[in-house]
């Protein structure tokens, strides 16, 4: 008689019956894992390995067997397991990994989230590191978001690091939010709007050039409204390096603009005949075409300051295309 068990879709239960060099085997102990698709941990949160297994239930096994192993990832393709004494490493996009977190040492990790509802990235303990965790903003349901820990907790709305994912969609894909936490991902409008009205915040903006250099700016005012004001943007009180894109340099304030995208034009400006999120192959808070387009087309090389859709902050670059561009806010509790 053949017999089928079916187990919840995101779990899977690894019974250790496998006889693995250095793993300690406990007979008829279900260890429960939670299991992530198309991520592997990054080298440098790699504690252990590569070892050469034959499947996700070996490396799953392996990392049960090892009383510092709280996470583990295994390649599918070259069959690589990686293991990591880190709760919540840093991870990246892989259409071949398989991302698997121990539940009995999470649970006795000392980085556990405190509290266990936290309203943002900056509830919670510093020591915890940078990774993807669950904020509650509201009570309704949490939301899913990556936290920088880096100096201060910052909760991040929007990276690119590569041109993998294209930012040239629709208000819908924008009101929802779309990519990869891990790596090229836009929020979502709506939980953008959740987050910011919960509390006063700040956004900082990271850009680096293809030259090397880096630049910054930062503003102590950031909030946007809702889907029916079009996710207007407050926007304010300035310091960086890289230059304030809320004066009017001729091309447009930023600030009290609402958001555009390719299907719904709020910007009120053609270009050429055609609209800024049409001419810039993106989505912004437009005005004249902005003085920024951080979710325009990824070019990976640097591009002339003619290149209207580059991805580009005019008074860091002009509008030479970026190498990389982050949005992350946080509490403003000083």
């Amino acid at each position: 008689m053949q017999m089928c068990i079916t187990f919840p879709k995101e779990t899977v239960f690894i019974a250790l019956v496998l006889f693995l060099p250095s793993v300690k085997c406990v007979d008829s102990k279900k260890v429960p894992f939670n299991v992530g698709n198309d991520k592997l941990i990054i080298s440098k949160d790699v504690t252990a390995g590569p070892f050469q297994l034959k499947s996700t239930v070996e490396c799953a096994t392996m990392c049960t067997g090892d009383a510092s192993c709280c996470t583990a990832s295994y390649d599918k393709i070259t069959r690589q397991c990686f293991l990591s004494s880190l709760c919540n490493p840093e991870t990246v996009f892989s259409y071949n990994g398989k991302y698997l977190q121990n539940y009995v040492t999470a649970g006795k990790d000392p980085c556990a989230v405190k509290p266990a509802k936290p309203v943002d990235c900056g509830d919670i303990v510093t020591n915890c590191g940078s990774g993807i965790y669950d904020i509650y903003p509201s009570t309704t349901y949490p939301i899913t978001v990556y936290c920088d820990m880096t100096g201060y907790n910052w909760t991040v709305i929007q990276r690119r690091v590569d041109g993998v994912v294209s930012f040239y969609r629709t208000w819908a894909d924008y009101k929802t939010g779309f990519g990869n936490l891990a790596d090229n991902f836009w929020l979502g409008n709506d939980y953008i709007h959740i987050i910011v009205n919960s509390r006063s915040y700040m956004i900082r903006f990271d850009l680096e050039d293809w030259y090397g250099n880096v630049g910054y700016a930062e503003y102590e005012t950031f909030r946007i409204g809702n889907d029916s004001s079009n996710y207007i943007l407050t926007l304010g009180d300035y310091d960086g390096n890289a230059g304030d894109i809320t004066g009017d340099s001729g091309t447009g304030e930023i600030d009290g603009q609402p958001f555009s995208t390719r299907d719904r034009d709020n910007a009120n400006y053609l270009l050429f005949g055609k609209s800024c999120a049409y001419q810039n192959r993106g989505a912004w808070w437009y005005n004249q075409c902005g003085l920024a387009n951080l979710n325009g087309y990824y070019y990976y090389y640097p591009t002339n300051s003619l290149t209207l859709n580059a991805i580009y902050w005019q008074p860091f670059n002009g509008r030479q295309s970026l190498k990389s561009v982050s949005m992350k806010i946080r509490f403003k509790n000083d």
